[in-house]
C-alpha cells in the first residue's frame, strides 16, 4: 500500500510494500518484499555539499533494504546504504552513506550513524546513541542508551584522512548506558563495558571494564556471557 502523499521515484520495489504519508524514496533504491516505511521518511537522499564538508560521497551508490524490515517515522537514509532482513529502524534514525547493516538488527530512536560503518547481525543499538564514522560492530552486540563514539583525535584538523578511525567492537560485547568510546580502540569478544565508562585503550576478550579511563575489573562470569 502506497499512501496518497508518498512520493516514489524508483520502480525497484518488492511485494507487500507499505509506504506511509509524506515519505520520499529516491531512484537507485531497491526495496525487497514485506517492507514497511513510516511517515516522513527520506530514503536514498543525497548529501548536501558546501565548503564546510571535508569529504565527498558517490551520490550514485544504491540503497538496498532487505525483506521484512520496518522503518519508523522521520528516518533519513542516505545513498550507499545496505540494510539486511528483519531490521527495525526507530523514529528519527539517521544513516549516512556507505553503511552496511546486517540481519535482525535493532536501531532505536534518535540514533545517528555516520559513514563507513559495519553493523553485524542481531546487534541492538539503543536510543540517542551516536555511531561515528569508520566503526566496525560485530554480531550480537548490545549498545545501551546514550553511548557516544569518536574517531578523530585531531578534532578535524587534517580532514577525513586515513588516521580517522572509530572503535572496533567485536562479537557479543555489551556496552552500558552513557559510555564513551574514543578513537581507534578495540573491545574484545564477549566483554562488558560498565555504564559511564570512558574507553581510551583496547579491552581484551571476556572481561568487565569500568571507570575513566576504563580498566579491567574482572572476567565476565559464565551467567553473563552472551
Amino acid at each position: 500500500m502506497i499512501y496518497e502523499t508518498a512520493r516514489l521515484y524508483t520502480k525497484n520495489l518488492g511485494e507487500n510494500l507499505v509506504v506511509k504519508d509524506y515519505s520520499i524514496i529516491y531512484e537507485n533504491t531497491f526495496i525487497m518484499d514485506d517492507v514497511t516505511i513510516g511517515e516522513h521518511c527520506v530514503i536514498g537522499r543525497q548529501t548536501t555539499t558546501t565548503a564546510a564538508v571535508v569529504r565527498a560521497y558517490n551520490e550514485k551508490e544504491k540503497v538496498f533494504i532487505g525483506s521484512n524490515t520496518a522503518i519508523c517515522c522521520n528516518v533519513t537514509i542516505y545513498t550507499g546504504v545496505t540494510i539486511g532482513e528483519e531490521v527495525l529502524l526507530g523514529d528519527n534514525v539517521s544513516i549516512m552513506p556507505e553503511v552496511k547493516i546486517g540481519n535482525k538488527v535493532l536501531i532505536s530512536r534518535n540514533v545517528t550513524i555516520n559513514s563507513e560503518v559495519e553493523i553485524g547481525d542481531s546487534t541492538r543499538i539503543m536510543d540517542n546513541s551516536h555511531v561515528t564514522g569508520r566503526v566496525k560492530i560485530g554480531k550480537n552486540v548490545f549498545i545501551s542508551v546514550g553511548v557516544i563514539m569518536a574517531n578523530d583525535n585531531s578534532f578535524g584538523k587534517f580532514g577525513f584522512n586515513d588516521d580517522v578511525k572509530g572503535p572496533t567492537i567485536e562479537d557479543n560485547v555489551a556496552i552500558g548506558v552513557g559510555a564513551i568510546l574514543l578513537p581507534s580502540i578495540k573491545i574484545g569478544k564477549g566483554s562488558i563495558i560498565a555504564a559511564g565508562s570512558v574507553v581510551k585503550d583496547n579491552i581484551p576478550e571476556n572481561v568487565i571494564a569500568a571507570g575513566n579511563p576504563a580498566s579491567v575489573v574482572t572476567r565476565v562470569p559464565k551467567h553473563l556471557r552472551r
